[in-house]
């Protein structure tokens, strides 16, 4: 892992995870001096990667996100379209001042997916996930929102300040897009610089303005890979097909099976069984990206 990333993976465990419950967000300055792993040499290479496709990524101008499926041309070889991404969308869009996030850092960069693996073993029932924000005086990719589960980030290049708001009580819906009466009471105003770490807790509001001619950070999403209260509601509804209540049952009875249902060892067993597969799953699949590469060319190089 890259020296830099390690010492990102120590302020998480030994700093963020360790915060009081009273603070919502954690800023470190000059944790890491200039950072080096990725710089804008990278998201130039990547986004001219010949094989970008819009899946990767969001080009945001004036608040709006742009619909570069439009964008995909073609090639016919033997009869077989190959696709590929007409990137004049790009240039035309950045060049007149959008913002770009740029997604599945951890599918390119090796060395990004293992700190997203360290990142994973750190805590019990999570999948982290890797995304760098690039934008543009005046043009931010996000308005003010708050996110589920906590973030990670680390400021790459220019400057940007983050408005931070009062935590709030965790819910699934409003998200983003959070007029100015919902974004709650100021906490804190934080300017990050390159090299500078930040570590937000979910349901902590913040809205952010970029203070140069453009700067970029990368992000870590923390995401919670416990079940989600859909999947736990179906298998419930499914235990309770096979043995429901009977006809004429009032409402109130129909709803004390269910929960009768929802305490049976049965149904406990079945989701701590669903539970191990997806946290296996889980597992499997920072596996796959750390072992996806072919080597058999080596031999001969």
């Amino acid at each position: 892992m890259h020296p830099q990333l390690t010492t990102l993976l120590t302020f998480l465990t030994e700093k963020a995870w360790k915060l009081p419950e009273d603070r919502d967000y954690w800023h470190q300055k000059g944790l890491v001096g200039t950072p080096e792993f990725f710089t804008l040499q990278h998201l130039k290479a990547y986004v001219n990667s010949p094989m970008l496709m819009p899946d990767y990524f969001s080009l945001v101008y004036q608040g709006k996100k742009v619909d570069c499926s439009q964008a995909i041309a073609h090639k016919v070889v033997q009869r077989v379209h190959i696709q590929f991404l007409n990137r004049g969308i790009l240039e035309e869009y950045l060049s007149r001042g959008a913002a770009l996030v740029l997604e599945g850092l951890d599918i390119v960069f090796p060395e990004i997916n293992e700190f997203c693996a360290a990142i994973d073993e750190s805590k019990a029932n999570i999948l982290s996930n890797a995304v760098v924000f690039f934008s543009q005086r005046g043009a931010e990719a996000y308005r003010g929102h708050r996110d589920s589960d906590d973030v990670l980030v680390l400021h790459l290049a220019g400057q940007k300040t983050w408005r931070l708001h009062a935590r709030q009580a965790p819910r699934r819906v409003e998200l983003g897009e959070l007029p100015p009466e919902k974004m709650g009471p100021l906490r804190g105003e934080v300017t990050m610089n390159p090299g500078d770490a930040l570590f937000v807790k979910g349901g902590t509001p913040h809205q952010v303005e970029t203070k140069s001619p453009f700067s970029m950070h990368i992000s870590f999403d923390i995401n919670d890979r416990n079940l989600f209260p859909e999947t736990a509601l179906q298998l419930l509804l499914d235990q309770y097909n096979r043995a429901s209540a009977g006809s004429y049952t009032p409402s109130e009875g129909v709803v004390d099976k269910l929960v009768e249902h929802a305490a049976s060892p049965e149904f406990k067993q079945r989701i701590a069984e669903l539970h191990r597969e997806q946290m296996r799953n889980c597992k499997q699949f920072r596996g796959l990206l750390s072992s996806n590469v072919v080597r058999v060319f080596d031999k001969w190089l």
